[in-house]
């Protein structure tokens, strides 16, 4: 049996001096975080956390992050991380939907949240007590036991409770055991090959499943973890890359997007990197064509997952991505199993479009008090996934979309993927997305949303000649929407339901 936060107490055993966490001119060493984690475990015993009760926290990436995530952990509680700039509207969907009774808030957080109503708060800044409240400063862990406390915790026992936005209505927390995030945890460390030596740069939120992953990896193969929260400036992070000899990094499409058309990256060194990671969405070929000629050889490594798979399900040997497959998401982690089954549940054969589905020890126990979800998720054959795709003769998986963001136009199935990889290949444009609209005659055309490259110099006109000679003519998209930037996700993703509900379009050519 194995617990998420036994990761941080085995390494803090073996190396307690070794830097656990780096952020800007702060760091910690895994003694540290051990000792305080389970500080923070005894503060939240004393104030009446019972096992299984949920936590919680607002934090951006730091030090008490980490502390708190593994001390929440130890006292038996379970996890609820949300964005660090959530709403108080949001942050009390969050409260009232788990029944969180403690909030722990970054100093950042604590004036915005001040307000909310749970019955203790864990906070950096002082903020004012409600009425029956309890407040507790974060400098309260310096008189609570160094120990950690002697809480009966199995593997089997809650974790998490992570929440993921859906196409409609409100986010859906999906609920994780220690097993669950345990046995994904390992198989991402064997199939990367993680070590002691190891150093990623994190940039991707510890709310988000993904980002999460770099930590419980790096904490269970006593690597170190560089926190940078200031993705909005890329060549920083670029140059702290270099200082920081960090050996891995990780990121959705959209962070290679910036950092290959916006930021000194591709000219750019890096001695000491080791392997890079892109997951969060399937990336343009185009792009990861540049982007693997830039690497020169360390290795690319494409994986797929979900929230509900506590991360991943798949990944790409990088050896095949540069041979023979590129644009496939490859082959299930040690584990799991991934098949491709119509909506009956039937396993298809090679080469038939179908559910994606995946069963194994990793995948959660279902949605938060939501039955209706859960048993639409989670049939007798697995988890559905909600993506569509196929298997080539060898095994290896490819998407062709979400299931809910397949066009249909006059009667024929297209995937958005096709029309936005396209348009990525011409060169001309940094980001891209395509959804259907509305059409009395065809029920849906293709409307394409742009970020170019060169805004100055962006010829539409050409773009369309290019996807001309590449796209049979039903596929070409019939509106077109010229745009600064694209709205995004907490995770990077790009948001399109925000540009379904019309937001953003600077510019309409029809």
């Amino acid at each position: 049996m194995r617990l998420v936060h036994d990761f941080l107490a085995e390494t803090a055993r073996r190396h307690p001096s070794k830097a656990a966490i780096l952020h800007g001119d702060r760091s910690a060493t895994y003694a540290e975080i051990e000792e305080l984690s389970n500080r923070l475990a005894h503060l939240l015993l004393s104030a009446g956390l019972s096992k299984g009760d949920r936590v919680l926290t607002v934090m951006e990436n730091s030090i008490e992050n980490v502390v708190s995530y593994y001390g929440v952990l130890k006292a038996g509680g379970v996890c609820v991380e949300i964005h660090d700039r959530s709403t108080p509207a949001e942050t009390g969907y969050y409260v009232r939907n788990s029944g969180a009774g403690v909030c722990i808030l970054s100093k950042a957080a604590a004036p915005r949240l001040e307000g909310v109503e749970v019955p203790v708060i864990i906070s950096a800044e002082a903020v004012r007590k409600g009425p029956g409240q309890r407040v507790f400063r974060w400098d309260e862990l310096d008189a609570m036991p160094g120990a950690s406390p002697p809480v009966s915790i199995e593997e089997h026992d809650l974790a998490a409770i992570v929440y993921t936005s859906g196409s409609t209505g409100s986010p859906k927390g999906v609920v994780l055991t220690h097993r669950n995030i345990c046995s994904n945890t390992q198989a991402i460390v064997s199939y990367l090959g993680l070590h002691e030596s190891d150093r990623i740069m994190a940039v991707l939120p510890f709310y988000y499943v993904y980002g999460k992953t770099l930590l419980n990896t790096h904490f269970m193969a006593g690597g170190s973890v560089v926190v940078n929260n200031r993705f909005a400036f890329p060549n920083a992070v670029v140059k702290e890359m270099v200082d920081r000899e960090v050996t891995g990094f990780a990121g959705v499409p959209s962070t290679f997007a910036i950092l290959m058309n916006r930021s000194i990256f591709s000219k750019t060194a890096m001695p000491s990197l080791r392997y890079v990671t892109q997951a969060g969405g399937a990336m343009a070929p185009a792009l990861t064509r540049r982007l693997i000629d830039h690497l020169k050889g360390v290795p690319l490594f494409v994986m797929y997952g979900a929230t509900e798979a506590s991360a991943r399900l798949t990944y790409l040997p990088p050896e095949r991505l540069v041979r023979d497959k590129l644009g496939s998401i490859g082959i299930p982690i040690p584990g799991v199993e991934v098949t491709v089954r119509d909506d009956a549940g039937k396993e298809l054969v090679t080469g038939e479009v179908g559910n994606i589905c995946a069963t194994g020890p990793n995948i959660m126990q279902g949605y938060w008090q939501d039955p209706e979800e859960t048993a639409r998720a989670l049939k007798p054959w697995g988890l559905v996934t909600g993506d569509l795709g196929q298997k080539d003769e060898e095994g290896f998986i490819y998407l062709t979309g979400r299931k809910k963001d397949m066009l249909k136009i006059g009667g024929e199935r297209v995937s958005p993927k096709e029309i936005e990889d396209a348009i990525i290949a011409s060169g001309l444009v940094h980001e891209t997305a395509v959804i259907g609209q509305p059409d009395e005659l065809l029920s849906e055309v293709p409307a394409a949303y742009v970020v170019p490259i060169e805004a100055g110099t962006f010829d539409l006109e050409s773009l369309k000649g290019y996807l001309a000679e590449r796209l049979a003519g039903h596929k070409h998209p019939k509106f077109w929407h010229v745009l600064k930037a694209m709205p995004k996700k907490p995770s990077g993703k790009i948001d399109k339901e925000a540009l379904k509900n019309d937001v953003l379009h600077e510019v309409r050519v029809a």
